[in-house]
């Protein structure tokens, strides 16, 4: 019996090699990043990421949403930071996310299994701010929920953007859908809300989406879903990849009990 099921990796293209490498021994895997991540080139975006790094030393908190951010902000900091300030708390959004910190040698306040803005919100040394200066690393948009609560608690908050994300192409998508695979299942994990969008976007209307089942990160990206007409959706612990991973274990198994027996 030929394999029931295609596994599709849509992360961006340099995260997408090892989530391959994850998914390969469940399964035949589809690279297809949806999304990429883009270094900010805007002049005066630039300028205002300059200016944010340069005033390091006048923040309490500075915090990271993503590797990514990471990966932008210290590409930043080390050439006008010689020595990393000193008396500012750092905090990152994720497991991966600390570690990228810490690569560069700066102790890191994390936030636990829950990975979103939410179990950063929680932390005991995020709760007492008020007129504190706290900023925010991330890329252009995404959510204001932390940047809000912080400033309901009294804090003055300042955002740090150092990428975009922009939709790939989907000539391969396309392509791929127009083959014959009515008799193929295909389990889509989802890191993001963002990527969310770009899949449902690319994806033809009259697409039997009953084919598809998803693996998201939050109960905030699976609502979205059932917006688009998805009904087969797993929900993982976090964004996180071995949570993610587990999560498309779950699916899997519970595709082949119910379609395949």
């Amino acid at each position: 019996m030929s394999v029931p099921f295609l596994l599709w990796a849509s992360r961006p293209q340099h995260q997408n090699a090892r989530w391959c490498e994850l998914l390969q021994p469940l399964g035949p895997v589809l690279d297809i990043p949806l999304l990429a991540i883009v270094p900010v080139t805007n002049q005066a975006d630039q300028q205002h990421i300059k200016s944010r790094i340069l005033d390091l030393d006048y923040y309490e908190h500075v915090i990271f949403v993503s590797q990514n951010a990471v990966a932008q902000a210290f590409e930043w900091i080390v050439q006008y930071w010689p020595q990393i300030p000193v008396g500012v708390r750092w905090y990152a959004v994720g497991e991966k996310t600390a570690a990228s910190v810490r690569e560069h040698c700066v102790d890191v306040i994390e936030c636990g299994q829950a990975m979103n803005s939410e179990a950063l919100l929680a932390l005991p040394d995020l709760q007492p701010v008020a007129n504190q200066k706290i900023l925010i690393c991330r890329g252009k948009g995404g959510r204001t929920k932390l940047a809000e609560v912080l400033r309901d608690r009294g804090a003055s908050v300042d955002y740090c953007e150092l990428y975009e994300r922009q939709s790939t192409s989907t000539d391969a998508l396309a392509t791929r859908l127009q083959q014959d695979l009515s008799d193929v299942h295909h389990v889509v994990p989802l890191f993001s809300g963002e990527t969310l969008l770009n899949f449902t976007n690319a994806l033809p209307i009259e697409h039997n989406k009953g084919l598809f089942s998803l693996v998201v990160p939050a109960e905030r990206v699976a609502q979205v879903a059932q917006q688009a007409g998805f009904e087969q959706i797993t929900i993982a612990q976090n964004a996180g990849e071995a949570s993610m991973l587990a999560a498309t274990r779950q699916t899997l198994s519970t595709l082949l009990q119910k379609d395949y027996p």
